[in-house]
């Protein structure tokens, strides 16, 4: 398989992981029903997921960058590493993405932060890839979700170190979506168990 596609289906197991290992809540309807994520389509350019209440007769639409903000944000968690990260970044999540509020100009913002390592910026208008303070690539909002994929691209082209806060998940993406095997002398003991946590759940 493609990477993309690798991608495609681990990003759909994983949301499903991450609900059964408590990183993140079920999506809800208005009236308190649970929802779940069926697949997603291309309404007017823009992709949004098509869920369906269990307490619904029929399916209604939601975009999609919530949903995948909630999914990133879980992913150091389902994948953790042994090591912290550093307190001025807070999250781990955020040595990964960084969601931009209206009063946050990006170039400060990378002056500030504590890592050098790749980074997905997401603004109202685009996603932005940076490494330490240089920006090297936007792509559309609606493609976010795509984002792991564009970052594991630069940390393989340029041959960057992981970092240690988030080196398990990274490690992950590597092995499940790039189909990528690691060298013996770096599998840790993190990624050993978190890799073997996750093949028992989707085998």
């Amino acid at each position: 398989m493609t990477s993309k596609i690798c991608f495609l289906v681990f990003y759909s197991k994983v949301q499903f992981y991450g609900v059964i290992r408590k990183a993140m809540k079920p999506p809800k309807t208005l009236n308190g029903g649970e929802i779940t994520i069926d697949l997603f389509i291309l309404y007017n350019n823009v992709s949004w997921y098509v869920i369906y209440g269990t307490t619904l007769s029929c399916a209604f639409f939601i975009k999609p960058v919530v949903h995948v903000t909630a999914v990133f944000r879980a992913l150091p968690l389902l994948f953790p590493s042994s090591t912290m990260p550093p307190k001025k970044l807070g999250l781990s999540s955020e040595a990964l993405f960084h969601v931009l509020t209206t009063s946050e100009d990006p170039d400060g913002f990378l002056r500030q932060r504590p890592l050098s390592c790749p980074v997905v910026l997401v603004s109202e208008d685009n996603c932005m890839i940076a490494i330490g303070n240089m920006p090297v690539t936007t792509f559309n909002t609606e493609r976010f979700n795509e984002g792991l994929l564009y970052l594991m691209a630069y940390y393989y082209a340029l041959h960057l170190t992981y970092p240690k806060c988030i080196s398990t998940l990274l490690s992950v993406l590597q092995t499940e979506i790039l189909q990528d095997s690691i060298h013996e002398q770096d599998l840790t003991p993190s990624y050993k168990k978190a890799i073997g946590e996750w093949k028992s759940f989707i085998e």
